[in-house]
């Protein structure tokens, strides 16, 4: 069982990674008003995706992907070679600590973005959750963007710094399919997710379609990890249907 929020870019982490393993799962929606009393007794650092898995409570996007690698060895997703295996390490830790806040501040703290994300963070919820969200999820989300720093930064800037960030990519794919080695990695799949939730603020997905070999390459990663981007995510036997958000 995956308990986990549709719309954060770690539970589509995981959610592709079970995909490319061929591991089959079932998913759990936590609905915002469950989330006080639910995720503290899941997970230690109280955060989800957690991954219930042959009797083990997996939490941490991170941890789960190496204790995937250990169960399921095969296909292979973290790199053999030292060499392929640290720059594997490296942009995981860029997409999942730095990547993730440009997300964040797009879809949620710029106004032209947040209600439509803020609806879809709710969707599971009751009517009196549903009320007080357009609040409480945008303040929830700028305490943790502004003390990193890319909530604090003006629009122009946070832009910038993106198209930064996608013009390494398409330097880093040019001759290439993947990010690492021959083959998709973790890499790959920690990076595409969190693109994909740039590219659901308008800003993002502009910036996106700018670089088509990126978006080749995401749309190269989608269909290797199972994801639809036309309607709802692929499903493999023993997981429950997963409306797409993006």
């Amino acid at each position: 069982m995956l308990y986990q929020y549709a719309v954060s870019p770690f539970c589509e982490k995981v959610r592709r990674l079970l995909h490319a393993k061929g591991v089959p799962f079932r998913v759990e929606e936590v609905s915002l008003a469950r989330s006080v009393r639910l995720v503290p007794k899941l997970s230690p650092i109280r955060r989800l995706p957690v991954l219930d898995l042959d009797g083990r409570r997996l939490w941490d996007s991170t941890e789960i992907a190496y204790a995937l690698e250990e169960l399921y060895p095969e296909p292979p997703l973290i790199p053999a070679d030292p060499a392929e295996r640290a720059r594997c390490h490296v942009l995981e830790d860029w997409a999942d600590e730095s990547l993730y806040f440009y997300e964040m501040t797009m879809r949620f703290l710029w106004p032209a973005n947040v209600g439509r994300w803020v609806a879809a963070t709710v969707h599971a919820d009751p009517r009196w959750s549903r009320s007080l969200a357009p609040v409480l999820v945008p303040r929830a989300l700028r305490k943790r963007a502004v003390p990193q720093g890319v909530g604090r930064k003006p629009r122009e800037l946070v832009l910038r710094e993106l198209d930064r960030h996608l013009d390494a990519l398409a330097a880093m794919l040019a001759g290439g399919e993947w990010l690492v080695g021959e083959r998709l990695s973790l890499a790959d799949i920690a990076v595409a997710s969190q693109l994909t939730a740039i590219a659901g603020a308008k800003e993002g997905e502009e910036a996106l379609g700018r670089r088509p070999e990126v978006r080749a390459w995401v749309a190269r990663v989608d269909r290797t990890t199972g994801i639809e981007r036309g309607g709802a995510t692929a499903t493999p036997e023993g997981e429950a249907a997963l409306p797409s958000a993006r």
